[in-house]
């Protein structure tokens, strides 16, 4: 992964499985007995459900961060590649590596992973999914499994060859590069995103929570603005400038966020927790984890399959966990967790190296 010149990134790529990783957690959780899921595990004794709370607590800090740092480090190489590929080859590419596991995921590893979860066949699955996503198109909704992700940065970057096409090339390219932006216009910012957020909850109610495949459009407003500022920050070269001042500042902007403004609403905290945990972790990771050994190469090659056939492999050793489950719901997201990483990294490894998807993946 590189800017379009010899310098690497390695930290990025370092984030970028790591975030892999902290996906898989986040859902393993939700195997654990939270969120609804293919399959969970059934309820503990009412002693032990105050862990529930723990585990929802890390959902809730991992959902205030993780896919809007996805979008920034993507949008980061986007006008690199841009410029090394032009408009059509680009999207070509981009077609290519996200449309492809987009389309898997609804006609295979969904349905493979309902059919693990309904002890049924795979076909009968498909019968349950086909109909399915017919009621879906009608609503204007549309279920794709954790690829909604994928489905957002092809809509993001057929918007951004669009701009590129339209906009005046002085306009796209000024020839002098911003500064970083201030700690208060950044504090600005992210107020002015809070009546954003509240009008895009609004709109969830109204259209659905997939309207056009778009999950959960109340986060959309902060993932719009990290690509956004994944643009800027490659073109101004931003990520050079973050230093410990900057991440030390954030990371109390998150503290204060997470303490005071979430219980009030997380439309209110969001803006805050992005940005803050975005900032510390990029400082964070390109101070200690700007480099790279076998295994962080190997684990950031395989990082996006991972990310892609992850619930086939959780479905999987949620049922077959489930009859020796114990009554501790973080024992059972731990030995989940940890197993779920471990097979579905392993899986993917094995993906990345057939003939055909290896060129997706």
């Amino acid at each position: 992964m590189s800017s379009g010149t010899s310098v690497r990134f390695d930290y990025l790529d370092n984030i970028k499985w790591t975030l892999a990783v902290l996906v898989i957690l986040h859902h393993s959780a939700a195997v654990a007995g939270l969120d609804p899921f293919p399959i969970n595990l059934p309820h503990v004794h009412p002693s032990e459900r105050y862990q529930y709370g723990i585990l929802r607590t890390f959902q809730s800090i991992n959902q205030g961060f993780f896919m809007s740092l996805f979008f920034f480090i993507s949008a980061y190489f986007v006008r690199p590649s841009y410029a090394k590929k032009g408009p059509w080859l680009f999207m070509k590419g981009k077609l290519k590596r996200l449309g492809i596991p987009t389309v898997l995921t609804i006609l295979l590893i969904d349905p493979v992973a309902l059919s693990i979860a309904s002890d049924g066949a795979f076909w009968d699955a498909m019968r349950l999914v086909v109909p399915s996503y017919a009621d879906m198109l009608q609503s204007w909704n549309m279920i794709m499994g954790v690829t909604w992700f994928c489905w957002a940065l092809i809509v993001f970057n057929a918007v951004y060859v669009l701009v590129r096409a339209v906009a005046p090339s002085g306009k796209v390219a000024p020839a002098l590069p911003a500064p970083f932006p201030g700690f208060f216009k950044i504090l600005l910012f992210a107020t002015a995103m809070v009546p954003v957020n509240f009008l895009a909850l609004h709109a969830m109610n109204v259209v659905g929570e997939d309207f056009l495949g778009f999950h959960l459009l109340k986060y959309f407003p902060m993932y719009v603005a990290m690509f956004c500022f994944g643009l800027l920050a490659q073109k101004n070269q931003w990520l050079d400038e973050l230093n410990l001042k900057h991440a030390f500042t954030w990371i109390v902007v998150w503290i204060m966020a997470r303490v005071f403004l979430n219980p009030l609403s997380l439309m209110v905290s969001r803006p805050f927790e992005v940005i803050g945990m975005s900032i510390f972790l990029l400082y964070s990771y390109k101070t200690l984890f700007n480099s790279t050994t076998y295994w962080s190469r190997r684990l950031s090659r395989v990082a996006y399959a991972a990310y892609v056939i992850q619930v086939v492999p959780l479905c999987l050793i949620g049922k077959m966990y489930e009859p020796h489950m114990t009554q501790y719901p973080l024992v059972n997201f731990v030995l989940i967790g940890i197993s779920g990483v471990i097979i579905t990294f392993s899986l993917a490894h094995f993906i990345c190296k057939t003939p055909v998807l290896r060129r997706v993946f």
